[in-house]
């Protein structure tokens, strides 16, 4: 008899009740290759003990044919991250620990706008690691990755070429008026689908906005900034174009904002968006103009 399928929404229900082997019969071959079933039942065994029943948090869909889920169990001490395949196939299980942080409590003083103009998506963004994985890092914890979608596709035509990425020579904002501080504009732009670990922000601008809160906007397009350091800057100003600069595998553009001017020392606090409640992966956001 052929085995009947674990539903997207009744995964959570199956884990708690021990249906491992159910659950392992439907992960794809890739899956399979990489764990064996008696491995996955021991793990799961022993991830789920004393854990209560896994309900399910939030889902999304971040590319054409994929639908990730995340489960929480009674406490919320636990987190599982499974990924669906539009024919029903599990492509991928995660257990993991659920974080929270007391930093989620507070917001920064300013206020801030989107750093873009048209329609953007976020690829990573919220107070929570399923939803974006700077999260358990505290000086990136809220940073967000910008990249604009058509159709449900970054891209349009040949996805080696970077002029194909709709993000690429977009226009970036300032998300606040401020000094500008620094500044690094001479980073070469990667080839997609490669990416520039010795300088990780890649081509970026810095800026101090007062109450001890700076910006951070980087893999910005190589030389495409148009501000300096010590220039004054008013919200909404074009300041560069987005890139594929530093970390950066594919154009986007991540923005934070942090307690200090150094992204690396410094602790990301949670923006407070003039515009709108703070967005999270998945949405797609309507920038204002620029000027």
């Amino acid at each position: 008899m052929a085995q009947q399928s674990v539903f997207p929404e009744e995964f959570g229900y199956y884990f708690s009740e021990g249906g491992f082997e159910r659950i392992y019969r439907q992960t794809v071959k890739d899956f399979q290759l990489q764990m064996g079933l008696d491995t996955f039942v021991e793990a799961a065994h022993a991830f789920s003990q004393d854990a209560g029943d896994f309900k399910l948090k939030h889902s999304n869909q971040l590319e054409p044919g994929i639908k990730r889920y995340q489960w929480v169990d009674t406490d919320e001490n636990r987190m599982i991250t499974v990924a669906y395949s539009t024919d029903g196939e599990i492509i991928g299980i995660q257990f993991d620990v659920y974080e929270k942080y007391t930093s989620d409590r507070e917001v920064s003083i300013n206020a801030y706008r989107l750093p873009f103009e048209a329609d953007w998506f976020v690829l990573w963004g919220g107070s929570d690691r399923f939803l974006n994985y700077h999260y358990p890092y505290a000086h990136q914890r809220y940073a967000y990755d910008f990249i604009r979608k058509s159709s449900g596709s970054a891209f349009d035509g040949d996805e080696a070429s970077l002029e194909a990425y709709y993000a690429f020579g977009a226009s970036v904002l300032a998300p606040r008026g401020g000094e500008v501080v620094k500044v690094v504009n001479d980073v070469v732009d990667n080839p997609p689908h490669t990416s520039n670990m010795s300088a990780p922000e890649g081509n970026h601008i810095i800026i101090s906005h007062g109450y001890n809160e700076y910006s951070l906007l980087a893999h910005l397009r190589q030389h495409s900034i148009t501000v300096e350091q010590g220039d004054t800057v008013e919200t909404g100003t074009r300041i560069a174009q987005c890139g594929n600069s530093g970390a950066s595998d594919t154009p986007h553009l991540h923005f934070h904002v942090m307690d200090g001017a150094d992204p690396h020392t410094s602790q990301s606090i949670r923006i407070q968006f003039t515009e709108m409640r703070e967005p999270r992966q998945g949405d797609t956001l309507k920038g204002r103009p620029g000027r």
